[in-house]
C-alpha cells in the first residue's frame, strides 16, 4: 500500500500507451494498471473467470511493444481487492462526466486500485477523456496526455475492427455532449457493425471525438506529449523525458520510441481540411469550443504532421494504398461485396482492416522481384562489357 500521488496516462488509441506503460511497468517503484476502464476486466467479478486476466497476448498487427508480463496482471495480484468493484458500464455508457463528478461506482473501483497498489500507481487510460476533469479534482496526481495528429491516426484505426467499434459506443454513451450528439447524426453512423459508414463520415466521428479529447486532455494534463514529434526529432525527445523525469520524479528513456507517420499529397487535402472545418464548426455553434482553442488544436496537428516531411516516404504510393481503402469503404457502406460472391458474409466487416493491415506491411517490407530465370532456349550473350576483364573466380 502507497501514499504517493498516483500518475495518469490520458490517450485515445493508438497512441503509444502500451509503450509507455511498459516503459513505467519496468521500474521498480511504480506499479503500473493498464486500461482501468477495459471492459475485459469485468472477469474480476467471478473468481472462476480470473484466469481470463492472464490471458491477454501481444498481438502482432497491433505493432504493440512485447510485454513479459499480460496485460491485465496488475489486477489479477490484486484480485481480491477487486472483485466485484468493476462494472461493464464504465467503458463506454458513462464515458463523460460533464458536471465535474465522478460517479460513485466509478471512485469506488479507481479508489480500490490507488489504495491497494503496492508501489506509486500508474494508471493508463484510452477511455478518460470526458472525465479527466472529475479524475483530476478527486486524485490530483500527474497527468500525462499523449496524442497523434488525427489524419494518421484515423488510418491507424482502420488496423483493427475494433477502433471503429469502440468510437461507435462511445457516441452511443449517456451525457453525450451537445457537439457530438450533431456530429452523430452528420456522420450517419450505421447502427449494425456488418455496415460501414462512407469515408466522410468516418473521419467526421473519429475527427469529432479526437478533438474532443484534444481539447479536453491538454487542458487537464501537466505535461502534452505529441508522439510524431519526438519520435522523429532527437532534441525534442531528449527535451521530452527531461520534462517527463521532472514530473513524475523518474528518468525514462523515451530514445526508443517509433510512430509511423504519414505524408499527404496535396490532392488529398480537401478531404480531410473539409471534414475538420465542419466539425470545427460544429464546435463553435454549440458553445463547445472557442474559436482560438480550435485555431490552437488545428495548429497543433499541422506540427505534429509536418514532422514526417522529409523522410523516407513513398508518397505516392502511400496515396494509392489509401485511396484504394477509401473505395472499398465506400463499397462496403453501400452494402456491397469486394471481391465477389464468393466470400462469406461474416468476413465483409473486415475486409477493410485486413487490406490496410497487409498493405502497410507490404509499404513497410517491399517484395523484391524475383531473379529471372535463365531461358536454355535463348541464346548466351556476354553481360561482360567489351574491355571489362571478368575476376578469377567470377562468373559474368
Amino acid at each position: 500500500m502507497t501514499t504517493a500521488q498516483p500518475i495518469f496516462i490520458h490517450s485515445l488509441f493508438r497512441s503509444a500507451s502500451t509503450y509507455f506503460f511498459q516503459k513505467f511497468r519496468g521500474i521498480e517503484s511504480f506499479c503500473c494498471y493498464e486500461e482501468p476502464f477495459n471492459e475485459s476486466l469485468s472477469a474480476l467479478n467471478h473468481s472462476w473467470r480470473h484466469y481470463r486476466l492472464l490471458e491477454s497476448p501481444n498481438v502482432p498487427g497491433l505493432r504493440h511493444p512485447f510485454l513479459d508480463r499480460p496485460y491485465f496482471y496488475e489486477y489479477w495480484q490484486a484480485r481480491r481487492h477487486l472483485r466485484g468493484l468493476f462494472r461493464r458500464s464504465f467503458a463506454y455508457d458513462h464515458y463523460f462526466a460533464p458536471d465535474g463528478q465522478l460517479p460513485a461506482p466509478q471512485k469506488a473501483w479507481l479508489s480500490a486500485i490507488i489504495e491497494h497498489a503496492p508501489a506509486r500507481p500508474v494508471l493508463q487510460f484510452c477511455r478518460s477523456s470526458g472525465r479527466i476533469a472529475a479524475l483530476r479534482g478527486l486524485y490530483g496526481g500527474a497527468h500525462v496526455h499523449l496524442w497523434r495528429e488525427p489524419r494518421a491516426q484515423w488510418w491507424s484505426y482502420k488496423t483493427a475492427d475494433y477502433f471503429d467499434s469502440v468510437s461507435r459506443r462511445i457516441y452511443r454513451s449517456a451525457q453525450l455532449p451537445e457537439a457530438l450528439r450533431a456530429l452523430r447524426r452528420m456522420a450517419r453512423i450505421p447502427r449494425s457493425r456488418s455496415r460501414h459508414p462512407e469515408p466522410r463520415g468516418n473521419y467526421l466521428f473519429f475527427y469529432g471525438l479526437w478533438l474532443d479529447a484534444w481539447l479536453r486532455l491538454s487542458a487537464h494534463s501537466d505535461l502534452s506529449i505529441n508522439v510524431d514529434r519526438i519520435a522523429v526529432h532527437p532534441a525534442e525527445n531528449g527535451e521530452c523525458a527531461q520534462r517527463l523525469a521532472d514530473l513524475v520524479g523518474c528518468t525514462i528513456d523515451l530514445s526508443d520510441i517509433r510512430a509511423s507517420g504519414m505524408v499527404f499529397a496535396a490532392e488529398e487535402e480537401r478531404f480531410y481540411t473539409e471534414v475538420e472545418e465542419t466539425v470545427n464548426d460544429v464546435f463553435t455553434r454549440t458553445g463547445h469550443a472557442t474559436k482560438a482553442a480550435l485555431r490552437a488544436a488545428s495548429a497543433a496537428a499541422d506540427t505534429a504532421r509536418s514532422a514526417h516531411n522529409g523522410h523516407e516516404h513513398n508518397v505516392t504510393a502511400e496515396q494509392n494504398l489509401r485511396l484504394a481503402a477509401m473505395s472499398l469503404m465506400r463499397c462496403l457502406a453501400g452494402g456491397g461485396r469486394p471481391g465477389g460472391s464468393r466470400w462469406p458474409q461474416r468476413w465483409y466487416p473486415k475486409r477493410l482492416h485486413d487490406y490496410v493491415r497487409w498493405s502497410l506491411q507490404r509499404l513497410r517490407q517491399p517484395r523484391q522481384r524475383p531473379a529471372q530465370r535463365p531461358n536454355p532456349a535463348a541464346p548466351q550473350v556476354d553481360s561482360c562489357p567489351a574491355g571489362v576483364q571478368t575476376p578469377p573466380g567470377q562468373s559474368s
